[in-house]
């Protein structure tokens, strides 16, 4: 069976079901016009290509990043910026509250991040290119601190 009639059949089932539970089954009129709208929108799909290697598009920017370690974090801490030498793991080594009277939680530290994009090739039935879609991605560039 190809992708094709199993996508119908699982579209011809789902709707059946969907209207059953909506009032009762549909009637061969109503199942002929479904079967209809679904094959021309079908043609009009066509297919697209497989998506492309993923391709940096230039763009870095810098972020938290758990991948090059962690510190203690207090919200309105002046030295937020700058680490804190606390080590916890368990509650008998909770950092100090913060001078708010909070407690601090974890942030990656800085880590470099690169703007990466992937395409794919799309065409009607006919074999006629209809458009390109894209997609977009951050990803880790595996250097830590910027």
């Amino acid at each position: 069976m190809s992708g094709m009639s199993l996508l119908r059949v699982v579209v011809g089932v789902c709707t059946g079901l969907a209207l059953t539970a909506c009032g009762g089954p549909m009637t061969p009129e109503e199942a002929a016009a479904e079967e209809a709208s679904l094959a021309t929108t079908e043609a009009a799909l066509g297919s697209c290509a497989n998506w492309s290697e993923w391709i940096n598009s230039g763009g870095q920017y810098c972020s938290d990043n758990r991948a090059c370690g962690v510190y203690w974090y207090c919200e309105g801490d002046p030295m937020a910026a700058a680490p804190r030498s606390i080590t916890g793991g368990g509650p008998e080594h909770l950092p100090p509250p913060c001078d708010d009277g909070s407690y601090p939680y974890q942030r990656g530290k800085p880590g470099l991040f690169n703007q990466q994009y992937s395409y794919r090739v799309c065409f009607d039935a006919g074999g006629t290119y209809t458009h390109t879609e894209y997609q977009y991605q951050n990803a880790f560039s595996g250097a830590c601190g910027c």
